[in-house]
């Protein structure tokens, strides 16, 4: 699935290897498996220890990439994984929230329509064109103000003070809608561009 190499203007980093087990690769696995102690923790009002192996996700998440780009690995499947990682985390966690903590479901709802629909597009192109789109930096923003936004909702939660996650909340939510119309654009031209070629 991911054995072609991507060499194309629209991608922001070429892949060195084919490989599945990099170093790189393995520390995004094992952000999708620390999401379960991460959750448990919360359920079970362990908030502190809870937190630790939330942060270690976050520190995972920018460590991945510094990581294959450093040992020159930087994969196809590793451009998979991360992003999934991210949002196996993600979704982890709000779905927690939304059970014991109020979240509100609207956003949980609105990102599973805009991954499903970023999903969609990346394996039409992959499969048209072998190209595998990276992540874009609104991108890459939304996912760290939406941490944010999640540790103080968190701390909120166990702490009872009013830290105004709603409103980082709510930029984070900005900042994925505005992701999501960047890789719409970015797929439209893709598509153009390979249109021009045939």
């Amino acid at each position: 699935m991911f054995e072609d190499q991507i060499k194309d203007k629209f991608v922001t980093q070429e892949s060195d290897t084919t490989r599945y087990f990099t170093a790189a690769n393995i520390i995004s696995m094992a952000r999708i498996v620390l999401t379960i102690p991460a959750v448990w923790f919360f359920a079970t009002d362990r908030w502190v220890w809870g937190l630790i192996i939330l942060g270690i996700c976050v520190v995972s998440d920018w460590l991945d990439g510094f990581v294959a780009r450093k040992t020159h690995k930087v994969s196809d499947f590793g451009k998979f994984i991360d992003p999934v990682a991210d949002k196996v985390v993600a979704a982890g966690m709000i779905v927690l929230m939304i059970i014991r903590m109020d979240f509100p479901l609207w956003f949980l709802i609105v990102l599973t329509v805009r991954d499903a629909s970023i999903y969609t597009i990346k394996r039409i192109i992959y499969k048209k064109y072998k190209i595998v789109t990276g992540a874009n930096i609104a991108g890459k923003m939304f996912i760290f103000v939406l941490t944010i936004a999640g540790v103080l909702w968190l701390l909120e939660f166990y702490l009872g003070v009013n830290l105004y996650a709603i409103y980082v909340l709510y930029l984070s939510a900005l900042l994925m809608l505005i992701s999501w119309v960047a890789y719409t654009v970015q797929s439209v031209k893709i598509f153009k561009a390979k249109e021009l070629e045939n």
